[in-house]
């Protein structure tokens, strides 16, 4: 049986906004990693950032879209209010680490003998980056 998960960074009052924005979402697929510990959960995956080469410069930023359907006033508040930055840490000039973070899409298996195997990995190029749902199913 395949049983999805989305994990992502910031604080429970974020993923219960997200939760809240995502009625179709199952609250108990979700999960968010604390702020301040990205090192063990998306480091500890091989994920990267926009700064250490592993993606293309900031200036793609500008192809990110709301997607199709969407308010894009409304989009764009709540990426605000989504952004991984903990409070009082952000100082002017500076981008937080956590705006700089990039996700991915894994097909994870659990084998007979307890271990788990690597099905399916794509990397995010920038935020907002997905592969086609049709490849991760064929995994």
């Amino acid at each position: 049986m395949v049983k999805p998960k989305f994990v992502s960074i910031g604080s429970q009052e974020q993923l219960k906004l997200f939760l809240d924005l995502n009625p179709d979402m199952p609250p108990e697929n979700t999960f968010s990693v604390p702020i301040n510990d990205f090192d063990s959960s998306y480091g500890a995956a091989g994920l990267g950032t926009m700064s250490d080469g592993k993606a293309p410069s900031l200036s793609t930023l500008a192809k990110m879209k709301a997607p199709s359907g969407i308010n894009p006033i409304s989009y764009a508040m709540n990426v605000v209010k989504l952004s991984p930055v903990e409070a009082g840490k952000v100082r002017f000039g500076e981008v937080p680490e956590g705006v700089m973070r990039l996700g991915g899409t894994f097909v994870l298996k659990r084998t007979e003998g307890g271990n788990v195997e690597t099905l399916y990995r794509h990397e995010d190029q920038i935020p907002g980056d997905h592969p086609e749902i049709g490849e991760v199913l064929k995994s």
